[in-house]
């Protein structure tokens, strides 16, 4: 017999969407929707929140919902979840309705039921949610001349804190701050709120802080020399790696840059007639390639001159 999990893994393949993608469309944890899709319903503490999953992932993935619940419960007997009464409509084409103690008790439980599965979706879609988080100081991109800076901001109560990977404390109402010490040049302040110590439920803020000394304890910065690429003609498939970071690899229209570089360039050329690379004005012979229209080479900087091969 086809169980619920293979539904939901086969629907899920055919449409070609990822664990990964499902999870964040659906704000469902990628391990819940893993259990499901394995028929492993033992992790899943209570029943409410597991029919909840369910509803959600059926409905994401299109299928019916009613079909699918009673595909769980036929295959997996032990599992029973309750049902809304069903009205009996009453037969006959000239009876007149009646409201009766019965209809308004009936009409009163189903009401009920709506507002019991409108606070579980609620309470799902709390729980699932990353916490709220405000930095109030420092400013992204901000420079400062002073070794250390405040950080301080707000988020939800219950929440975790962690700056840099240390934990922070919060007050009661979700304040936090904490002295970080910076190192000379850029320092990238990394701030998590943790709902229930769960990385899934997570937020989490950058501040790129610039710590520069007074100017007379500033060193004189190394001038960076600099090449000239040049596509003439007709689009040439090009690499370019500057000191060992890769800066290009694709096909390049017809155009020219300048790029800098302090010790070292490699590049790969798939079209050489229509690949330049020029360096203080000069260009750069390219070395003989045993491939029809492909060449490469590497330029060392030697002295104030490039030494390439």
């Amino acid at each position: 017999m086809v169980t619920v999990g293979e539904v939901f893994k086969n629907k899920r393949e055919n449409l070609r969407i990822s664990l990964d993608k499902a999870s964040s469309e659906t704000k469902i944890q990628k391990r819940f929707l893993q259990y499901i899709e394995k028929n492993e319903f033992s992790p899943f503490q209570s029943e409410v929140f597991l029919t909840g999953f369910i509803k959600i992932y059926a409905k994401y993935l299109n299928l019916d919902v009613n079909k699918v619940l009673a595909l769980y419960r036929r295959t997996n007997p032990n599992k029973k979840v309750e049902q809304a009464p069903v009205l009996k409509q009453p037969t006959g084409k000239k009876r007149r309705f009646i409201l009766t103690p019965k209809i308004i008790i009936t009409i009163i439980l189903l009401l009920f039921a709506s507002l019991v599965i409108g606070y579980i979706l609620f309470q799902i879609h709390k729980f699932q949610s990353p916490p709220k988080l405000q930095i109030l100081q420092p400013k992204q991109e901000e420079t400062i001349t002073q070794d250390n800076v405040l950080v301080e901001g707000k988020t939800e109560k219950d929440v975790t804190i962690e700056i840099n990977g240390i934990v922070v404390e919060i007050d009661e109402e979700g304040n936090f701050s904490k002295e970080q010490k910076l190192t000379e040049g850029t320092n990238l302040i990394t701030i998590k709120a943790k709902k229930n110590n769960n990385d899934i439920q997570e937020t989490v803020e950058t501040r790129k802080i610039t710590y520069k000394k007074a100017a007379e304890e500033e060193q004189p910065t190394e001038i960076k020399k600099t090449i000239l690429l040049e596509v003439v003609d007709n689009a040439a498939w090009i690499r370019l790696d500057i000191d060992d970071i890769n800066q290009l690899a694709q096909v390049v229209e017809p155009s020219k840059k300048e790029y800098e570089f302090q010790n070292k360039v490699y590049i790969k050329t798939g079209r050489l007639s229509s690949t330049k690379i020029s360096y203080n004005g000069n260009e750069l012979p390219w070395p003989e390639s045993s491939s029809k229209g492909i060449a490469e080479m590497t330029c060392t900087l030697s002295g104030e001159a490039l030494d390439c091969k």
